[in-house]
């Protein structure tokens, strides 16, 4: 699949995004068919699972470019959780609240949290997220899902839109970038999830 080398640009809400990708390993087990997921409440933390043997691919378009980008949990101690992106390691914090990045120790920016109600709102270092849609039916490559949730992050410097849509039992599902250009914001990335392997899945029996 190619061996370009990693490397990642600002996180913009929950993502590093790569620009090139060692293509090394799997995320497979596409075929999520809708009812899989869960029905019913659910809290925020559901919605990103965090436990070792997790993985994810994604098909990410950026400036042009297409790559194919692997998440996957490698370690999970308390309430931090820590994923491996490339030769990069984002820290996750999960909290009663929902999950958020950590830093040093240090809880920041919450990327999906309770109360998951349309209009629910809560403050980021540089900006607001809210919550703008509930219960969608959403497809992408790797299957369809019930009961989404899309959260929108809106940042300054630059001034940028983040819209994360999140499947309850799998994790985000798809990511869109808008980066505002003069008068008007453009769309600079999306990432799509391809597929997803749940910790003691086979990728390959897929």
């Amino acid at each position: 699949m190619g061996n370009s080398r990693a490397r990642a640009w600002p996180v913009y809400g929950m993502w590093v995004f790569l620009v090139t990708l060692p293509m090394v390993g799997c995320a497979g087990g596409s075929g999520a068919v809708a009812g899989d997921a869960p029905l019913g409440p659910v809290n925020a933390a559901d919605y990103y699972p965090l436990q070792p043997g997790w993985k994810w691919s994604y098909d990410i378009e950026k400036d042009g470019q297409h790559v194919l980008a692997f998440y996957s949990v490698i370690e999970r101690a308390g309430d931090s959780a820590t994923v491996q992106v490339g030769d990069d390691r984002l820290s996750y914090a999960i909290t009663p609240q929902g999950v958020a990045h950590k830093e040093d120790g240090v809880v920041g920016d919450f990327l999906i949290k309770d109360p998951l109600a349309a209009g629910a709102a809560w403050t980021l270092a540089q900006g607001k997220a809210q919550v703008v849609s509930i219960g969608q039916q959403v497809t992408v490559l790797a299957g369809t899902y019930k009961n989404c949730v899309v959260v929108e992050e809106t940042r300054s410097d630059p001034m940028r839109i983040v819209r994360t849509t999140f499947a309850p039992g799998v994790g985000p599902i798809s990511v869109e970038v808008e980066v505002q250009d003069g008068g008007r914001f453009v769309t600079t990335t999306k990432a799509t999830l391809r597929g997803v392997t749940r910790p003691g899945q086979d990728p390959l029996a897929m």
